[in-house]
């Protein structure tokens, strides 16, 4: 008999194991270092499946968060390190979890679940893509010659510049809220740079002579190995280095200084960067030094977890007691059926994919046949320093 339940935080060791088992090589278990929100000791909303004899077999990480997105306070859920041991597969306890934590999400007055992941689990359920990106490949040539890169003196992040650094990452209309202590924790945790086997480095930028921090940015780093290849082999294992750029803030053009800064220091081929649609002055500044760029879905999948709980969050909900805005919605049957009122008239919206592209996509197309676009609300990149 498997029971569904909450993982309580003395068996939140046994979700790391597992996990471990699952994702990490022999020599490189790193699930409770790089995912300390998951697995250290604190409230857990963390779901599992347990065998008659407490034996964790499947587990669901579950992680609430908060999100600024443009004026609005998202109140969300992250799900991650989502495993089950080989000899349970097969019995949905994945999909039972899943079940378990958008319950566990809507009566805790979250609004939308974010997913590491696409797998058909999720799809199946609801999830789907969302956003837009614009992911820019800065080459190394490209950033050479940049005019501003000698106006700006670079250095690594000390520990006496966190205070700073928490202002600059909250510079965005949109970002991810995070204590002074939860951004020392991520730092320190790194947990993309680790599921990537790379090194995650912080570097700040100051004007010349100054002590003010003008910006930050936040890299993943593949490891230097040119100690270890044959002299013939240097110039190639450098010309696919491959750097990128997990979070930014503070001053454009001492950002961009720390880009070049990055390539000439690491010896990177390229680097990326992927920018949210609503940051267009970053986006103009890429395209003009040279960047490629590709227009890419944001980090992982969202799950609306409660239709009315999102309205209400991004101030769209139809209030009959209030005079109405130019757009909003109502609820004809909540994951089945809105309805988008507009000056120009009103217009179904068939279910929760569809309401999620309106609100977030800015070039959705859920209801294109009614010529109608509805503002998108920013969110940020969801696989940059917070990614669970």
């Amino acid at each position: 008999m498997i029971q569904i339940r909450r993982v309580h935080i003395h068996e939140l060791m046994q979700a790391a194991e597992l996990a471990n088992d699952i994702f990490c090589e022999p020599d490189h278990r790193h699930m409770e270092t790089s995912f300390p929100t998951l697995f250290h000791p604190g409230m857990s909303h963390s779901y599992g499946a347990f065998t008659e004899q407490n034996r964790l077999v499947s587990f669901m990480g579950l992680v609430p968060v908060q999100i600024q997105a443009g004026a609005h306070v998202l109140s969300a859920f992250s799900i991650g390190a989502v495993c089950t041991h080989p000899d349970y597969r097969g019995q949905r306890l994945a999909g039972q979890l899943l079940e378990r934590c958008r319950q566990h999400a809507r009566e805790s007055g979250a609004s939308l679940l974010f997913i590491s992941g696409d797998r058909s689990l999720y799809t199946r359920a609801g999830s789907q893509f969302f956003g837009q990106i614009s992911q820019a490949i800065l080459s190394s040539d490209s950033l050479t010659d940049l005019p501003t890169s000698s106006s700006w003196e670079v250095r690594d992040m000390q520990a006496e510049d966190i205070f700073a650094v928490h202002t600059l990452l909250r510079s965005h209309s949109s970002y991810v809220h995070m204590s002074l202590a939860e951004l020392q924790q991520l730092i320190e945790a790194a947990p993309v740079a680790h599921i990537r086997d790379q090194q995650q480095h912080i570097r700040v930028a100051t004007a010349p002579g100054q002590n003010n921090i003008a910006a930050v940015s936040i890299f993943s780093i593949p490891p230097d190995n040119t100690e270890a290849s044959h002299p013939t082999d240097s110039a190639s294992s450098t010309a696919e280095r491959r750097g990128e750029v997990l979070e930014w803030g503070g001053q454009q053009e001492a950002v961009l200084a720390l880009w070049q800064d990055a390539t000439s220091s690491y010896t990177l081929s390229s680097l990326t960067a992927s920018i949210p649609w609503q940051e267009t002055a970053m986006i103009q500044i890429v395209q003009d030094v040279g960047a490629a760029i590709s227009i890419i879905p944001n980090g992982g999948t969202v799950m609306v977890a409660s239709g009315n709980t999102l309205l209400a969050q991004t101030g769209l909900i139809a209030d009959p007691a209030a005079d109405h805005a130019s757009i909003y919605f109502s609820i004809e049957d909540e994951d089945r059926h809105y309805m988008l009122h507009t000056p120009q008239g009103s217009y179904p919206v068939p279910g929760n994919q569809a309401l999620c592209s309106l609100l977030f996509d800015p070039s959705s197309t859920a209801i294109q046949e009614a010529g109608i676009s509805v503002p998108a609300i920013p969110l940020p990149y969801m696989y940059g320093l917070y990614f669970i």
